[in-house]
């Protein structure tokens, strides 16, 4: 059959969107236990969640430095005795880090998780982080950070979170390169002494579940004391609305961020600021790019949308441009924003993103591992499946009227924070 290239495909609209509920059981010591037991592959996804992200520890880096070098050798092992002995069976470890949690991932076949999941345990446990890992980390990410300190994007984003937060907030703050030299092997022992061991928030199991691997995982990890979990609350920072620009002269480019603090998931109106950020900003077709990228010609892209933390959440807009059209490239940016402020979005646009948006939801819960990674998102704020069908419902069913009043109540300009990066503007 030879397709007709002369007519357009038919739009089609997406009614449904299932997702796979997780099995709840908890081991001995009362660990809960997510399984998502799905897929044709025999392969598995255990997951050790811990809440504690970068603002568990009051001292730059420390989080960051432990969740690295968790893997990196135990009083039993060298690192490169535990990369092989994983290695060996075609399986790997993997460590996670986010503001608000962190976590410890091995992917393994099941046949083998009899001995991966003992490496699993081991590094989660016994951790020893040996000064010549650590020197070798801290070598390695100075470096790291003194070439990003010549780029723009990385220049605004650190001034960016400062803005929003305030630059001594959990959410704010940021690292230097001195920060490193001051990183301890004592350090890191402590914080997973007193953050990590014994304090496993829950853990995901996703793939191809066998009749025995909740045994083998409460075999390992379930048997010693659960002591009580992190549990991190934060105060709203202070962000300042006056415009700051980081200056990097004869920088090519300049980087643009623009945003504000609002709410995360938990708000009633945070599902309706997403649909209105993509409108603005969320995919190639939105209103931001076709004006900045395919009009102007000012970016290679530009972007917008809503990010969720467990104690606050913001509205991002990033691009890049070039230097001599920075000031331009703003003025456009304010004026789509007025432009949501002032006129409704037309039915037409609005039925496309919600179908963009529908189909993104789709897309996102493709296999097990990624239904585990949604139900990971949705455990930071305690939902259920309710959540999941309370999204499908609110972007199907949002009107052009809604999204107008968003807009002039989160959107006005003297509450949005401005940061650039680059030449001079």
């Amino acid at each position: 059959m030879i397709l007709d290239r002369r007519s357009e495909p038919k739009f089609g609209k997406i009614e449904k969107i299932d997702l796979l509920e997780p099995k709840i059981q908890h081991l001995d010591n009362g660990i809960p236990v997510l399984s998502v037991d799905a897929g044709t592959q025999d392969v598995l996804k255990v997951e050790l969640v811990f809440a504690a992200g970068t603002g568990a520890s009051d001292k730059r880096l420390v989080a960051s430095a432990t969740t690295k070098l968790i893997t990196e050798g135990s009083s039993k092992r060298s690192a490169k005795e535990i990369a092989e002995s994983v290695d060996f069976y075609g399986a790997y470890l993997q460590t996670e880090l986010a503001h608000d949690d962190s976590s410890i991932c091995l992917y393994t076949l099941n046949k083998h998780l009899p001995k991966t999941i003992k490496t699993l345990a081991e590094v989660y446990s016994d951790a020893a982080f040996p000064q010549r890992e650590l020197d070798t980390f801290v070598l390695k990410n100075q470096q790291e950070m003194l070439v990003n300190q010549e780029k723009v994007g990385y220049l605004s984003a650190k001034a960016f979170s400062a803005a929003l937060y305030g630059s001594d907030h959990p959410y704010g703050r940021s690292a230097e390169v001195e920060d490193y030299g001051n990183l301890s092997r004592e350090d890191l022992v402590q914080f997973h002494n007193s953050n990590i061991v014994n304090k496993i928030n829950y853990v995901l199991v996703a793939g191809k579940l066998t009749n025995t691997t909740i045994a083998q995982l409460n075999e390992q990890i379930g048997q010693v004391t659960r002591q009580n979990p992190l549990v991190l609350s934060y105060k709203e920072g202070n962000s300042i609305t006056d415009p700051i620009h980081v200056n990097k002269e004869k920088a090519v480019q300049n980087s643009i961020k623009i945003g504000r603090v609002l709410f995360n998931r938990t708000h009633s109106d945070f599902i309706g600021m997403q649909v209105l950020s993509t409108v603005l900003g969320g995919y190639f077709g939105s209103r931001l790019m076709t004006n900045i990228r395919e009009d102007k010609g000012y970016t290679y892209g530009i972007g917008a949308g809503m990010v969720s933390l467990k104690n606050s959440g913001y509205l991002s807009i990033s691009t890049e441009v070039g230097a001599d059209v920075c000031e331009a490239a703003l003025n456009e940016i304010y004026l789509e924003i007025e432009r949501l402020r002032n006129s409704m979005v037309s039915n037409s646009e609005l039925e496309l993103v919600k179908n963009y948006m529908l189909g993104s939801i789709l897309k996102s819960i493709n296999g097990p591992f990624d239904i585990a990674k949604k139900w990971k998102g949705y455990m930071k704020y305690g939902f259920g499946i309710d959540a999941h069908y309370d999204l499908i419902h609110q972007v199907k069913n949002i009107t052009p009227e809604r999204l107008k009043k968003l807009a002039n109540e989160y959107l006005q300009r003297a509450d949005l924070v401005q940061v650039t990066a680059g030449s001079s503007i």
